[in-house]
């Protein structure tokens, strides 16, 4: 998984195209989400430039350490994918450039909301490719009523069949950052954390099982092993589609956005076969075939998505603005202290 891996699609190009037999480096998750991304971004791309695109399959931790170790001078990946946990540490780093958005076509179609959560400290850095929405995903089979807010996980129904994820794994964090919001504060401001971290208390006792990354959850979730998750809106609806009883409830103090994108890296030698596929990523025919694959809302504007998908989710930029953000900088350094607190609560 740590090696990368060349997509060939066996077109060529027919325009004469100067960035034709050039390799851009790319790093993308692993499974159906780089299926669906080569399908939507990748084999257009090639078609079109007669470039190839080398994936590198893994995570932003490992990614982010990677490009720390580069410093800027011979970079592994020329783009990186990147959540706002993380991109904003990259940034501040000095390990990623600056884009230029006159290079990327479609760009004024993107949400401005996600945009400039997809920047660093005011500064355009990302180009956001999907959102997702951090709520609540229950076995339908198992659950007759469906939850409709943070707080109904406390409901004694629920008592003994509850994931609870630590604070280390986004979804647990976005959980907290959901019952603050829900309580009418912001996860980072003092007393807000205290507030959401007693209620969490109430979860002593009731806790089946203690999923700690994306693997974990789902099968947590299929086996029954959890009733009900706090967990991304795309992941919940995919298991659904693959056959696993799944509901999902966006809550109605507001969900907790989860934001994709795509980064530059500082030093990469391929910055204009880079802004290439960024142009080809932002075109909404492009976008929207990963969205719908993927079951996670694009930053296009413009799409129109199939009945199915817009009958599920929850997009646009009215829906973005009310999404309960963690605010990372805040947030980060606190989380050492957080973790250990819900540490004593659990153990």
């Amino acid at each position: 998984m740590l090696t990368g891996c060349s997509v060939d699609t066996g077109a060529s190009s027919d325009n004469g195209s100067e960035l034709a037999g050039q390799t851009l480096t790319v790093t993308a998750f692993a499974g159906a989400w780089s299926e669906t991304f080569t399908k939507a971004f990748v084999e257009p791309f090639e078609a079109r430039t007669g470039a190839k695109v080398q994936f590198v399959p893994g995570g932003g931790a490992e990614w982010l350490t990677k490009l720390r170790a580069a410093n800027g001078e011979n970079p592994p990946y020329d783009l990186i994918a990147l959540t706002p946990d993380l991109s904003g540490q990259a940034a501040r780093a000095n390990i990623l450039e600056p884009l230029d958005t006159s290079k990327i076509s479609n760009w004024d179609e993107l949400s401005p909301v996600l945009v400039e959560r997809a920047g660093v400290d005011g500064t355009t850095f990302g180009l956001p490719l999907t959102t997702g929405s951090t709520g609540l995903a229950y076995r339908k089979d198992l659950v007759p009523t469906p939850p409709t807010d943070w707080s109904d996980l406390f409901k004694p129904e629920y008592c003994g069949h509850v994931g609870l994820p630590p604070l280390t794994f986004n979804p647990g964090l976005e959980l907290l950052a959901g019952l603050a919001n829900e309580q009418g504060g912001t996860l980072g401001d003092e007393a807000a954390n205290t507030k959401a971290m007693e209620s969490l208390a109430q979860l002593k006792g009731c806790v089946s099982t203690y999923p700690a990354d994306s693997g974990a959850m789902q099968t947590a979730l299929q086996n029954g092993d959890a009733w009900i998750v706090p967990w991304w809106d795309g992941r919940a609806f995919a298991m659904e589609q693959n056959g696993v009883d799944i509901g999902f409830v966006y809550p109605e103090s507001g969900p907790v956005g989860a934001l994709t994108s795509y980064y530059l890296a500082k030093g990469s030698t391929k910055s204009d076969l880079a802004y290439e596929f960024l142009s080809e990523m932002s075109k909404p025919e492009n976008m929207k075939v990963f969205a719908e694959g993927t079951w996670y809302a694009a930053s296009n504007t413009t799409i129109e998505y199939s009945e199915e998908f817009a009958a599920r989710i929850q997009y646009g930029n009215d829906v973005y603005e009310k999404f309960a953000w963690i605010d990372y900088p805040t947030v980060l350094p606190q989380i050492t202290g957080l973790q250990e607190e819900w540490n004593e609560l659990f153990a």
